[in-house]
This record gives C-alpha cells, sequence and structure tokens, in this order.
C-alpha cells in the first residue's frame, strides 16, 4: 500500500545507517519490494533483510493496530557476479512497474531509484532514497 512506502524507506534508510548497508537501487511495488544492496563482511544478506523486515513489521503492526506474521518466511536473492548482471538486475527493478501497468515509464514511479542516474539535480534530489553509487571496475565489468 502507497501509504506505507514511507515506512519501508524508513526501515531500510535505518539498516543503511546502523548496518552499513550500501543501496544501489529500489523499487517499492504495492505487494513486494526489490533492493540491490552490498552488506560488508561479516554481515550477510540475510541478517540485513532480517533486520528490514523486523523492523518494518513493527512500524506497520503499530500504524496499523494488528499483530502476527506480516512477511512469507523466505525471500530470493541473487547474487551479482559481474557489471553487465548489475545493470541487469536494475533494469529489471526498474521497468518493473511499467510492467505491472502502473505507470508508461519508470520515471513516472515515485517509488523506485530510477530518477537517482537522471541529470537534472532536482529530479535526484526529489527522490525517497539518495543511492550509493559504484563505480565497477574493469575486471568486474565482463
Amino acid at each position: 500500500m502507497a501509504s506505507e512506502y514511507p515506512l519501508l524507506i524508513e526501515a531500510l534508510e535505518g539498516a543503511r545507517r546502523r548496518l552499513g548497508l550500501l543501496i544501489y537501487g529500489y523499487v517499492l511495488m504495492p505487494d513486494h519490494w526489490y533492493a540491490l544492496i552490498w552488506t560488508g563482511y561479516p554481515l550477510t544478506i540475510s541478517q540485513a533483510i532480517h533486520d528490514v523486515k523486523k523492523v518494518l513489521a513493527r512500524h506497520l503492526h503499530r500504524q496499523r493496530g494488528t499483530q502476527g506474521p506480516v512477511w512469507q518466511h523466505q525471500f530470493w536473492d541473487r547474487f551479482v557476479r559481474h557489471g553487465r548482471e548489475f545493470s541487469d538486475r536494475l533494469e529489471y527493478m526498474h521497468l518493473n512497474p511499467v510492467r505491472k501497468g502502473l505507470v508508461g515509464k519508470p520515471e513516472l514511479w515515485r517509488w523506485l531509484s530510477y530518477n537517482n542516474f537522471a541529470l537534472e539535480k532536482a529530479l535526484v534530489a526529489d527522490c525517497p532514497i539518495q543511492i550509493d553509487y559504484v563505480s565497477l571496475s574493469e575486471q568486474y565489468k565482463a
């Protein structure tokens, strides 16, 4: 639900501060979300996602006046091995609202990182989450 997106943003930003994870891309959808993140050793992706889900569930229960499970037990993660896969994952996330018929172009969906890559500084500044940018080494770009 769109009114709950700010709660997810708050949970992601909190995890970023507490755990030191980096956010390279994201999309928030009505029934799921994606994030392209990096966790430094010894933090695992499972620990980072558990943290976000735990904090967000607490906020959602408080806002909704509910209790009990919010999330399905598992989540799906992918290891990104090279630059092309990084770009493909980012593009997949950014096109998700278009594929689902929510908007005609990704830049029209407020709840994703697409406009973080715009040349217009006002568009970047208006993004709900300011992403961490990465420069991939030549060996990684293969």
